[in-house]
């Protein structure tokens, strides 16, 4: 095993799972990432940041007590405002993303998030940690001295890619270089220094963890949204994608397609060559199908031998297009021989005015019902009408 897989194996947790350029490309940033696996990861980022800025809420809160033991004077209410206010601030954090689930969202709640948290350690720490540097002299003001280690060990919770792992670490070591620089004019600076080094070695740790996080979901997303003979996306996966773009589509007032695939005739494959020609022929027309989208569009084995091509920032005549280009090259050939074809029906969402996902499938189900009981190998386009230069 070379040093590169050695290492990738390290990170996954697993050394049955192929080093690919694809696998390798999902962990350092999110280009390669389907739909379906950003609103995962978005989901799991926001939840955890719910739980966290509550929790931080509740310490900022509760901290005012052991504030009250140790400190006194202006300083006590000055941290005594940073704590209402950081812990008012998370409470709105979590209120403000309750129903998010795009990664938008969860970038702005991360960032938000250690905002808050950095910007009331860079008003505090000044203040309390003078004394600290010299010797520890309370639990309160070791507290304070452990806050970014505290802060950098979120970043550990969170499934981030390479790039935002590095990002995120880079922002915080220049946030608590700051910090240090700010304490150094106030006492000896070589503890703070020392301070810098440990958290340099944290957050490298912290960073591998957030990208094993990351692996861990890509491997079981796979898992659980391909289907394992076409590679495609399966239904369940592929409604969830669905509902997705779709909302997308209509929020943004863009154009997305859908194009309904049926092979003709596939039962007589089962009953005259058995279910492995059939399973061979699937396969097959799947890396067709593959092969002729863009890698923006989205193919789901919808059931049996149905495919669903999903088409995002297409119109009907873009669908065509690509429709006639996989009719042109082929889906593949029959156990006879003799070339595979398939019924196709397509709806786009601007001109059915489609209310939902489901409906703007079913009118391209409909429509390729038209095209299979008007003599198969066709292709109907709603709102019913037979585009020569697809059938072409």
């Amino acid at each position: 095993m070379s040093v590169l897989g050695y290492l990738f194996s390290a990170v996954t947790g697993s050394s049955n799972q192929p080093l690919s350029a694809e696998r390798l490309s999902s962990l350092l940033t999110t280009k390669s990432h389907t739909p379906l696996l950003g609103r995962r990861r978005a989901m799991v980022i926001l939840s955890r940041i719910r739980l966290m800025a509550l929790v931080g809420a509740l310490l900022y809160v509760g901290g005012i007590l052991l504030d009250a033991a140790v400190y006194d004077g202006d300083d006590f209410k000055s941290l005594v405002t940073y704590r209402c206010v950081a812990a008012a601030l998370l409470i709105l954090l979590i209120l403000g993303i309750r129903k998010g689930d795009t990664l938008t969202t969860a970038y702005r709640a991360l960032a938000i998030f250690f905002a808050i948290n950095l910007v009331f350690q860079a008003l505090s720490q000044p203040m309390v940690l003078p004394s600290y540097v010299a010797s520890i002299h309370s639990l309160q003001s070791a507290g304070y001295a452990v806050l970014p280690f505290i802060i950098i060990a979120c970043v550990a919770v969170f499934p981030l890619t390479a790039k935002e792992a590095f990002l995120t670490v880079v922002l915080f070591l220049i946030t608590e270089l700051i910090v240090i620089s700010l304490l150094s004019s106030q006492a000896n600076p070589t503890p703070g220094l020392g301070v810098l080094l440990s958290l340099i070695v944290a957050s490298a740790l912290c960073a591998f963890s957030a990208i094993s996080q990351l692996s861990y979901m890509v491997s079981l997303v796979d898992q659980a949204s391909i289907d394992a003979l076409t590679g495609c996306f399966g239904r369940s996966s592929g409604e969830e994608i669905l509902d997705v773009q779709f909302r997308i589509a209509r929020r943004q007032k863009t154009p997305l397609t859908v194009a309904f695939l049926d092979l003709d005739n596939f039962k007589s494959i089962n009953d005259r060559h058995g279910h492995e020609a059939g399973d061979r022929v699937l396969a097959s027309a799947a890396d067709s199908m593959k092969r002729n989208l863009r890698d923006s569009d989205i193919l789901i084995r919808w059931g049996g031998e149905e495919f669903l091509m999903l088409l995002p920032h297409t119109d009907a005549k873009g669908a065509g297009n690509a429709i006639r280009r996989l009719r042109s090259n082929g889906l593949g050939s029959r156990p006879d021989g003799n070339p595979l074809t398939a019924s196709i029906g397509i709806s786009e969402l601007q001109a059915s005015q489609a209310e939902s996902w489901m409906d703007l499938v079913d009118l391209a189900d409909e429509q390729m019902y038209k095209a299979k009981t008007g003599g198969k190998n066709d292709v109907s386009v709603h709102p019913g009408r037979r585009d020569p230069a697809v059938v072409a």
